[in-house]
């Protein structure tokens, strides 16, 4: 045992030995077996990484589909080349300053790419621009979206389901994920609930109520059937289970511009700002004025609403973000504008440069977990991990993953000792979870768990669930001892 120990010594770095791999121990093996998944479809890597130790293997050098952890990816390499505290802008432009009246015309809101920008944060925009005087915009606004070359998406290509906001496309000036969140509540002693819609859009109506129906909950998405042909009137058909409680609805029904000029009206009406045209597509004018540049939020924000809640779209809108890693150090007027490509070669070069992994063992197609050509194998995935624990910009990162029985995605599965930080991703036929368990004696590890086959009656969660147990009771120390 004494020797063997010494051997791993020598050859472990800090991150891992992944050449000296520990054979499945016979509980993680015996859950493996009763899970009902064949072991050819299960990739798995586990390894220490404050001390030398050897890792548990299986599959892990096997390219799969790691669904929504593939956003670890996206969020390290972002993290990593700008830092924390990058943040993007928004600029409001106009033909001139507002005339003696308030008076503005020629106004155009330049995308920035801003993944987060919220109606919020829009209200505030109007309030500022009222406090600079505009108090009518004549004419139409015009919407730069030239930071982003991307290709038009079709919201219910990947899986029919158009209208769900985790569906919607990279755009340089999305506002609110260009979404509606409709909240239904139950009345406590009738058979109704209230629908309330935010935020409102101008000329869409919702049905104040809808009626409700006694026993279990189920699947009340399905209760209500959401009639949405046309999307300017929003009805529901069926009734909502009162046993729900209150339930959001989450729709994106609109184009872009439809859905701005909408919501555009809606705010600046609030605000004491005049304007009835329309939003239109258009590229700022060189000689324009400035308005106002609204900031984001900063990065570390940004990855945390990513990972936490796996927010497709803010992931793709970060991905692309990569793209102009190049033109970081430089005047940000002179980006060029973003593509997938690029995007894709900047992180390459991260990946091999910085992580010291192989192009080859991994492919991201759009930075989210909504697509299945994106691969990697549970080693990259391990070594960016590892990678990421070394850096200064690791408690931020792994802050910004689910944590279990407390937050995000994790929040409904504590764990009895010990405790984790895992992204996890789930598609037809993927499973997946990626992160740091930290064990009772205090010590991290690793974990990484791919899984691509038919789920059998939610076997995955079990097995995952005895993994990070497992790791987390402090019986992964006899692995690092040479044992099992």
């Amino acid at each position: 045992m004494l020797k063997y120990q010494k051997i791993v010594s020598l050859c472990c770095s800090l991150f891992a030995c992944s050449a000296l791999a520990a054979p499945l121990p016979e509980p993680l093996a015996q859950a493996l077996e009763k899970s009902g998944f064949p072991a050819s479809s299960v990739a798995l890597h586990i390894a220490p990484l404050d001390a030398p130790g050897a890792t548990i293997q299986l599959n892990a050098d096997v390219p799969m589909k790691p669904a929504s952890v593939i956003k670890v990816v996206t969020t390290a390499a972002a993290l990593d080349i700008f830092k924390p505290n990058h943040a993007w802008y928004t600029d409001v432009t106009a033909r001139a300053k507002p005339d003696a009246k308030g008076v503005v015309r020629g106004v155009t809101l330049v995308g920035g790419g801003d993944p987060h920008l919220m109606v919020e944060r829009l209200w505030l925009v109007a309030e500022r621009l009222r406090a600079a005087g505009v108090r009518r915009i004549e004419g139409s606004i015009r919407v730069d979206r030239s930071l982003f070359d991307v290709p038009a998406t079709d919201p219910g290509e990947f899986d029919g389901a158009p209208t769900r906001t985790y569906n919607v496309g990279p755009d340089a000036m999305m506002v609110n994920l260009k979404a509606v969140s409709v909240t239904i509540t139950p009345e406590k002693g009738t058979h109704w609930a209230t629908v309330s819609a935010f935020p409102p859009l101008d000329g869409v109506r919702f049905p104040a109520k809808i009626r409700t129906t006694a026993g279990r909950c189920g699947d009340w998405r399905r209760s209500i059937d959401a009639r949405t042909s046309d999307p300017t009137r929003i009805r529901f058909k069926g009734r909502f289970p009162a046993a729900c409680g209150p339930q959001i609805w989450h729709a994106s029904l609109w184009t872009p511009d439809e859905y701005l000029t909408r919501l555009l009206r809606y705010v600046f009406k609030r605000s004491g700002i005049a304007w009835q045209g329309r939003v239109v597509p258009g590229a700022a004018k060189s000689d324009d004025v400035l308005l106002w540049r609204e900031f984001s939020e900063p990065l570390s924000l940004v990855v945390t609403w990513i990972n936490k809640y796996s927010n497709n779209p803010m992931a793709r809108m970060l991905f692309l973000r990569l793209a102009h890693a190049a033109a970081h150090s430089r005047e940000e007027d002179k980006r060029p504008a973003a593509t997938l490509e690029a995007s894709r070669r900047v992180l390459n070069d991260w990946l091999s440069d910085r992580v010291g992994i192989a192009p080859q063992s991994v492919y991201v197609e759009n930075g989210s977990g909504l697509s299945r050509r994106t691969y990697a194998t549970a080693k990259s995935l391990a070594r960016v991990l590892g990678y990421m624990y070394r850096q200064g910009v690791m408690p931020e990162f792994m802050a910004s993953l689910p944590m279990t029985g407390v937050d995000g995605t994790m929040r409904r599965r504590p764990l009895a000792a010990g405790s984790a930080h895992v992204k996890t991703g789930f598609l037809q036929d993927v499973r997946s979870l990626a992160g740091y368990v930290t064990d009772v004696e205090g010590r991290r590890w690793s974990i990484v768990m791919l899984i691509n086959d038919a789920a059998p009656a939610d076997r995955d969660r079990a097995f995952a669930r005895t993994l990070l147990e497992w790791v987390a009771s402090g019986r992964g120390d006899a692995v690092r001892a040479g044992g099992n």
